[in-house]
């Protein structure tokens, strides 16, 4: 793993940024203790994969049976009320859409350009409706209310990826909780000036991320 060129995940980049500009203390440091931590002691298994897989079988059936909440409950106890309000919300969600069909995207998109990788993030799912439009998400699952900043980060990031792994795609951010859809504006999220503050925040990360080596 090459420490010293690390390219930020879209959770701590936005993190990073809810705190930097609220004044408050970064937890950098703390990112890289995590990523180059021994293969053993790392965290980086995807707590939500049952239930990208659930959503997945719930589209296949016509949005209706207990899938959801089979996958609730072959998780533990400790992630078990995650999975039921996360579940809950994306029923809501995929049957106010009218979603046909759902596939899962396993790999992460490298969002950047020829100088920089800016981030690095998953669109979690490609969503299809009976007209034929595809929506690429990226799925918001924390129980927190995302700042100004942190929907300026995650707009752009989504989009550029989409943009670069999806193209023809809507992109969009899945609340899950709330069971919403928030489509991005590409106007807004693809002009200059916001590429340019996601790449600023990154670089911004990349400061700390050397000087906590």
């Amino acid at each position: 793993m090459d420490l010293a060129n690390h390219t930020p995940s879209i959770t701590h980049l936005r993190e990073f940024s809810r705190s930097r500009h609220a004044g408050r203390p970064t937890h950098v440091a703390q990112d890289r203790r995590q990523v180059s931590a021994p293969k053993g002691d790392q965290f980086f298994t995807f707590a939500y994969e049952k239930l990208i897989t659930s959503v997945i079988e719930y589209v296949d059936n016509g949005c209706q049976g207990n899938a959801m909440a089979r996958a609730a409950a072959s998780v533990s106890p400790r992630m078990q009320p995650s999975y039921e309000a996360v579940g809950s919300g994306m029923e809501l969600l995929l049957r106010s859409h009218n979603v046909a069909s759902a596939k899962r995207r396993q790999r992460n998109v490298l969002v950047g350009d020829e100088s920089l990788a800016i981030v690095s993030l998953r669109l979690h799912l490609i969503l299809s409706q009976p007209n034929g439009l595809e929506i690429a998400a990226h799925i918001y699952f924390s129980e927190k209310a995302l700042t100004p900043t942190e929907l300026g980060v995650l707009d752009t990031a989504v989009a550029l990826a989409v943009q670069d792994a999806a193209p023809g795609a809507v992109p969009a951010i899945i609340m899950a909780r709330a069971g919403t859809l928030r489509i991005i504006d590409t106007r807004v999220a693809l002009s200059a000036g916001q590429i340019e503050f996601l790449r600023q925040e990154s670089l911004s990360y990349r400061e700390e991320w050397s000087a906590s080596a």
